[in-house]
């Protein structure tokens, strides 16, 4: 059976072959970004469980330099072994390592329900209000205002890419104020996720507005959501890279478990 890292790797993998401009190369898939040469734009990753041979990181070397790109590589090591220490050894420094944690649907705990809080898992059905639910939470949270109260901003490009994501057919998802409650419909917490690829998709932009915070509405979103795609969408695993010690520990309590790194690796 194959592993998790490697179905990890091969979301990484299958997103990288559906970029806009992409190229195979050997075990690797490049996407390149064709207007934007920053380095976190333009990456490769190798296939799940590939064998890489010095040949292959020759002509990897080649690809990035017929674009005049720096070669960069995003990846599970542990979905495909032994090619970090290839890599290292044609000359790649590691640039930066990240945690990412994975659960099933047999180790989800949640959602749990919360006083006050309706959490709804949103599709092409949602309304525009809704949507801009997600954007306003999105926005005070990670937004280049974030901390700012942005109740009355104009939202209509986030929510227009939002749109777009659902008729895609993605989710995301939004808590807001239960009927009845002191603050009936408004929006507290929303996140997303990406394409379904290898049976896996990766979960991210949770967001917490700041005066709804330490209410559960973190969890509970990204609970809801893991919960709709184990369960409705069918895949096998969902996973996410937490900003840090205290995210970890939120997603841990919903069943989240860690299971390895995510690798960007470089040759400036």
């Amino acid at each position: 059976m194959e592993s998790l890292e490697a179905k990890v790797n091969g979301y990484l993998h299958g997103n990288a072959r559906s970029r806009a401009v992409n190229e195979a190369c050997g075990p690797f898939h490049i996407g390149f970004d064709a207007g934007n040469a920053h380095p976190f734009m333009n990456y490769a990753v190798p296939e799940a469980d590939a064998v890489v041979t010095p040949e292959d990181i020759e002509a990897l070397l080649e690809a990035f330099a017929k674009r005049e790109r720096i070669p960069r590589l995003e990846f599970a090591p542990g979905g495909a072994p032994g090619v970090e220490e290839a890599l290292l050894a044609a000359g790649f420094e590691v640039q930066q390592r990240l945690p990412f944690m994975v659960v099933t649907s047999a180790e989800l705990d949640g959602p749990a329900a919360l006083d006050g809080i309706e959490v709804k898992v949103l599709d092409k059905s949602a309304t525009d209000e809704e949507l801009r639910g997600v954007a306003l939470a999105q926005q005070e949270a990670f937004g280049e205002r974030a901390g700012e109260s942005l109740a009355d901003a104009d939202l209509s490009s986030e929510v227009a890419g939002l749109r777009e994501m659902v008729n895609a057919g993605r989710f995301t998802v939004l808590a807001r104020g239960a009927a009845g409650s002191a603050h009936a419909g408004v929006a507290m917490a929303g996140g997303g996720c990406g394409p379904a690829i290898a049976g896996t998709t990766e979960i991210g932009g949770i967001g917490t507005r700041p005066a709804f915070r330490r209410r559960g509405a973190g969890a509970a979103v990204t609970a809801a959501l893991s919960r709709h795609l184990l369960e409705v969408a069918a895949l096998d695993c969902v996973w996410l890279s937490p900003a840090g010690p205290d995210q970890e520990r939120l997603y841990s309590t919903i069943g989240y478990r860690s299971l390895g790194e995510m690798l960007f690796i470089w040759k400036p």
